[in-house]
């Protein structure tokens, strides 16, 4: 899905070290299960327990859409990454084709459902906007996946064609520079000195 580019930064070295964040108990255990070292943490209020510096690629799949703090695990994220490190980012797409037409009819998207487990939407362009935020990162690939309620081979075709209103955004993203602090505690301040109430401490 990400393509060519994907494929040769993200390619596994021989000793490969896993790492996972989890707050539930029975995942954590099934991952530790498959040799996978987990730290049991909240990605809204806690640290990553890893050195600055000290990753390859961070992955998050379908994660952002359920924080409310989404400043601390970007900022972390960013953090632990090196210098030219990837991170590999998924969201659902909020203004996906059939949320369009839902909204069109007077319905509630189904990615930011009022009883649903989502907190948080992004559509294709503002996700890319947040992940590049003063040039902490650089978008090298965004493209989508899924085109509801198509088929799988449609859904595809459709999603190259059209990728601003595919189901899912998968975004690619490389690393550019270390800074003081990372961009979106910088930017999170300065929403916090203007009235922004949030809980980035």
């Amino acid at each position: 899905m990400l393509g060519r580019i994907a494929h040769r930064a993200l390619r596994p070295p021989a000793a490969l070290r896993r790492l996972r964040v989890e707050i539930f108990e029975a995942q954590a255990s099934q991952a530790e299960a498959r040799g996978i070292q987990v730290a049991r943490l909240d990605l809204e209020d806690a640290a990553f327990p890893w050195a600055d510096g000290s990753m390859d690629v961070v992955v998050s799949n379908q994660v952002f859409e359920h924080l409310k703090n989404v400043w601390r695990p970007m900022s972390e994220s960013f953090r632990v990454l090196r210098p030219g490190g990837w991170l590999v980012l998924s969201v659902p797409n909020l203004a996906s084709l059939h949320n369009r037409v839902l909204l069109a009819m007077g319905r509630q998207p189904t990615s930011i459902r009022t009883l649903g487990p989502h907190v948080r939407g992004y559509t294709f362009g503002e996700i890319q906007q947040f992940v590049a935020l003063d040039g902490g990162f650089r978008v090298v690939q965004a493209c989508g996946a899924g085109f509801y309620p198509f088929a799988i081979p449609i859904a595809n075709r459709l999603a190259r064609l059209w990728p601003g209103a595919s189901h899912t955004t998968v975004l690619l993203a490389r690393k550019q520079r270390e800074t003081a602090e990372p961009p979106w505690v910088a930017w999170y301040r300065k929403e916090r000195e203007a009235g922004l109430q949030s809980c980035f401490e």
